[in-house]
């Protein structure tokens, strides 16, 4: 995992997107960036470009990507979330 960002963190950016994004049908866009949840919010995603991170019950992470560039701008659009939004 990428040591810049926490889990807690990512699931701050997910509620930025949730709350702040449009509605889509059951996902959330911000611009290029993209939140949904499955039925029970036990699971959560976000998404950006071919970046897919799931979040899961317990504290669990996965990270998906194929270009390490994309990878690069959805961690710095992350930060740059997260620098804006006031902290819980």
């Amino acid at each position: 995992m990428d040591n810049r960002i926490t889990i807690l963190e990512f699931l701050r950016v997910f509620d930025c997107i949730r709350s702040s994004g449009k509605q889509l049908d059951s996902k959330y866009q911000l611009g290029d960036m993209v939140a949904w949840h499955d039925y029970d919010g036990y699971t959560c995603w976000l998404n950006y470009r071919d970046v897919t991170v799931t979040l899961m019950f317990h504290g669990s992470l996965k990270i998906e990507y194929d270009k390490a560039s994309n990878y690069e701008d959805f961690i710095n659009r992350c930060l740059a979330m997260l620098e804006t939004e006031p902290s819980p």
